[in-house]
């Protein structure tokens, strides 16, 4: 099995994806938050790999598509930015066209060389989490940018070997 190496931007780029975090504050109010409507993954939803909508907020289509570059596409993996930076989750089909909220960063891939589901597994592994822990900047709370994240060091093979890896995997977590 022949690997090769690449960046997580570069691979992200050439498949059609982006590495972007959520919207700022300036663009996302408290106002804009509602009782009901279309949800906002904010770090606190993102709990075991998985979106907990227990909490989560929420705001009006007028707003998703006032921020529609911030909208979630099935098969993406959304990452918290600061403080825990390592934490992340797998975006499923029911989730699409919820927003990447204020405090996290999403990672869109067009899977062509990098398969969505393998890269949400590589980042498990203690050198990625090491890595992303090392190159977050702040001393009170570790702080992560696309920028940073971009830059992430991806070690694939093949994609046929890709899906074969991450089905294996998810069907351990299943078992869990």
């Amino acid at each position: 099995m022949k690997w090769r190496e690449a960046t997580l931007g570069e691979l992200a780029e050439r498949g059609g994806g982006l590495v972007q975090t959520g919207p700022f504050g300036s663009q996302l109010h408290q106002a804009d938050y509602l009782p009901d409507g279309i949800p906002v993954i904010m770090p606190k939803d993102i709990v075991d790999g998985r979106i907990s909508v227990e909490s989560v907020a929420r705001v009006s289509e007028e707003t998703v598509n006032r921020l529609q570059r911030h909208k979630l596409k099935p098969r993406s993996i959304v990452l918290q930015r600061r403080g825990e930076v390592t934490k992340r989750a797998f975006i499923r089909a029911e989730q699409e066209g919820w927003l990447c909220g204020t405090g996290c960063l999403k990672i869109e891939l067009g899977g062509r060389e990098l398969v969505p589901e393998y890269l949400y597994y590589f980042m498990e592994q203690d050198q990625v989490v090491q890595w992303l822990e090392q190159h977050a900047v702040g001393t009170t709370m570790l702080n992560l940018s696309a920028g940073i994240v971009a830059e992430l060091p991806i070690r694939y093979p093949g994609v046929k070997a890709q899906i074969e890896i991450a089905s294996t995997l998810s069907a351990y977590d299943g078992l869990m």
